[in-house]
């Protein structure tokens, strides 16, 4: 009994030694062999980016959503957002996605290069090309669209140009928005110089 605890306690002693230098060993292999594959700095690259992301606050991929009064559901998403020092409820926005889904079933998608949340101002500002997709059959482009937070409205800030069901379209000013006389209805309209092309084909 006496041989086998004198045996057993020099095998703990000894794999204390041995296992500790085994994954040592183990470690730096792995270290070199990682070592051997980078094919460039990219530590620095991601350093900088952290330390970007914290002195600018940035916040990676925000979302928002919520109702208007008259009942549309608006979905925001980015790319990333930073918050205005200054103003509370401000964010400046990297690659924007808005939908609008009407209680009348149809539903509208613009994306666009930046934009601007304003809680206060009940508004998001979209620009740098806004492309626009409506569920009326219309793929339209602008350079900057205001669309409200509290209301069904979304109204371009200069000259619009696409496709519509009938053919290519082109005016100064385009505007979704519920109709005045009939509630729960929502209309695409168009204004300005409107130019369409009549296409046979759609």
């Amino acid at each position: 009994m006496a041989s086998y605890d004198n045996a057993y306690s020099r095998f703990v002693a000894l794999a204390r030694i041995v296992l500790p230098l085994a994954a040592l060993g183990l470690l730096s292999t792995l270290f070199l062999v990682s070592r051997g594959e980078e094919e460039g700095p990219s530590l620095p690259f991601a350093r900088v980016d952290v330390e970007e992301m914290a002195r600018e606050q940035r916040v990676g991929a925000p979302e928002y959503a919520g109702l208007t009064d008259d009942g549309s559901a608006i979905a925001l998403t980015a790319d990333a957002a930073r918050p205005d020092p200054v103003q509370a409820g401000r964010a400046s926005a990297e690659t924007l996605h808005l939908r609008l889904d009407m209680p009348d079933g149809g539903h509208a998608e613009l994306t666009a290069a930046s934009g601007l949340l304003d809680m206060q101002a009940g508004h998001t500002v979209l620009e740098g090309g806004v492309h626009i997709e409506s569920s009326a059959g219309y793929t339209l482009d602008t350079e900057r669209a205001t669309a409200a937070l509290d209301r069904t409205e979304i109204v371009t800030d200069g000259p619009v140009e696409g496709l519509s069901p009938v053919g290519r379209i082109s005016a100064g000013h385009m505007r979704i928005t519920e109709q005045a006389e009939a509630p729960g209805q929502y209309l695409l309209v168009f204004k300005d110089g409107v130019r369409l092309v009549y296409d046979p084909e759609g």
